[in-house]
């Protein structure tokens, strides 16, 4: 039984490909839990989550939301910015330079979506 040749990686040539169906939708989603995770004020008095949703709660709902929030904050942002860096040196050995257009353009949707 032969071995397999290890295939050379295509080269991108400093070019960017935004993602499409299916892999749009759920870039878009992380980026709007990202969003929302990032502002306080998005459960705070008056906000809609808080007058359809939370103000039902008692003072300690309130407190476990506000601690889902920031769960959800530190684990998306470390998480997204650790396969960021991952993700930068695949692009290096596909042709992208550092600091390019098109590298900075794969850098935000891979800090956005998260996908290594």
């Amino acid at each position: 039984m032969s071995k397999p040749v290890p295939q050379t990686p295509k080269s991108l040539r400093n070019t960017y490909i935004p993602p499409r169906a299916p892999y749009l939708k759920p870039i878009l989603i992380c980026g709007a839990i990202m969003a929302l995770s990032s502002r306080r004020e998005v459960i705070a008095p008056g906000s809609p989550i808080y007058d359809y949703g939370l103000k039902h709660l008692s003072a300690n709902g309130l407190k476990y939301a506000s601690w889902v929030q920031n769960g959800l904050f530190y684990f998306l942002f470390g998480a997204h910015a650790i396969e960021t860096g991952l993700f930068a040196k695949r692009l290096s050995r596909h042709g992208v330079e550092v600091a390019s257009l098109s590298w900075w353009q794969w850098m935000a949707t891979c800090f956005v979506g998260g996908n290594v």
